[in-house]
């Protein structure tokens, strides 16, 4: 799987179970990738559950790593892309 293939597939389980949620990514490397997932708070768990196992399965299958970082929403406002 390629970088941008798995942070297609995470912004596509984020969007699942937080349908109003605001992504914005960081490519750090060819291998490393940050995503910050903006959010409504009582979003933040079912994002965590949505995407944890799948980061982790990148990391030790694939040699990528992928953070996701979610904020709230109501108190951190997404910047521009």
């Amino acid at each position: 799987m390629t970088l941008d293939e798995a942070i297609a597939e995470i912004k596509r389980r984020i969007a699942e179970v937080s349908p109003s949620a605001v992504t914005r990514v960081t490519r750090i490397s060819a291998e490393e990738a940050s995503i910050r997932a903006y959010a409504p708070a009582a979003d933040e768990q079912a994002i965590k559950n949505a995407t944890n196992e799948f980061t982790l399965s990148l990391l030790t299958n694939e040699g990528l790593e992928v953070q996701v970082l979610v904020y709230d929403i109501t108190t951190s406002l997404p910047p521009e892309e």
